[in-house]
């Protein structure tokens, strides 16, 4: 089975006692995260703990790895040890910049699924190219570290060109488009907020920090049981004439399209 980008919940790399809740929580998989979650002091001590887990844990399907900016000496430390433990389902690669920097972790640690995390000026600006790099299964919207770089802040209405771009990018490139997380967890109207503006957009899905948000974001992201009642009756009525008519409406290939994403959700939440 493919691995599922949709909903990802972020572990901390250096508390290996979690680990196994995240992968058997709702989430669609867990991402064991080297970076932001880690001290500069417990890196290697949590790179120990992850190449454990990998060469340990029978079954890393539902397993992602977020290693250090490759241009990082500690980047290169985790790859050192991706390369010589079993390699997860895919890895989350930060701060990327461009095309080259997907290069090295291929190079590294061979053919693994790419989640590259648009979080940069560098990295918006060359989000098309990154899109298209040989092993990227999504791109990730890093909104924090985004607003930091430009100076400006991470409120939906000043981050949404930026989304958007990006999740043209994706699209484009036939790849996931992956909203970065809600950083508030005990409020589940945030999180249900946050992830219906993303599931208007057009995204796939959400970064998660806390188990917490599985439950509204996967409830944001779902469609109704209306919607996916008239997406059934959309698709039928495209299968017998094309263009169909249904309720007085034309229903042309966009409007299957979007009909065929809706159950597709659908699948995906149940």
């Amino acid at each position: 089975m493919a691995f599922d980008p949709s909903l990802l919940l972020f572990v901390p790399a250096d508390r290996p006692d979690r680990y196994a809740g995240a992968v058997a929580s709702e989430a669609s998989g867990a991402i064991i995260d080297l970076e932001d979650a880690v001290a500069p002091q417990r890196k290697e001590f949590a790179r120990e703990a992850v190449r454990g887990f990998l060469v340990s844990h029978g079954d890393l399907s539902r397993i992602a790895v977020r290693i250090n900016s490759v241009q990082t000496s500690e980047g290169r430390a985790d790859l050192a040890m991706l390369a010589h433990a079993p390699r997860p389902a895919a890895v989350v690669v930060p701060k990327v910049g461009g095309t080259g920097e997907l290069a090295e972790v291929s190079e590294a640690i061979g053919a693994v699924p790419q989640i590259a995390l648009v979080e940069t000026a560098l990295g918006l600006a060359r989000c098309e190219a990154i899109a298209e790099a040989r092993h990227v299964l999504a791109l990730a919207f890093g909104q924090y570290d985004l607003a930091a770089e430009l100076g400006g802040d991470v409120e939906i209405d000043v981050m949404l060109p930026h989304r958007a771009r990006m999740l043209v990018a994706a699209r484009a490139a036939q790849r996931w488009a992956i909203d970065g997380p809600s950083r508030e967890y005990a409020d589940p109207a945030i999180a249900t907020r946050d992830a219906l503006h993303a599931r208007r957009l057009g995204y796939d899905g959400k970064l998660l920090i806390h188990p917490a948000q599985i439950a509204p974001v996967r409830a944001a992201f779902a469609p109704s049981a209306d919607d996916v009642a008239q997406a059934r009756r959309i698709v039928a009525a495209a299968e017998h004439s094309s263009p169909a008519v249904l309720d007085g409406a034309m229903i042309d290939a966009p409007i299957v399209t979007a009909a065929q994403r809706i159950l597709q959700r659908a699948a995906q939440g149940s």
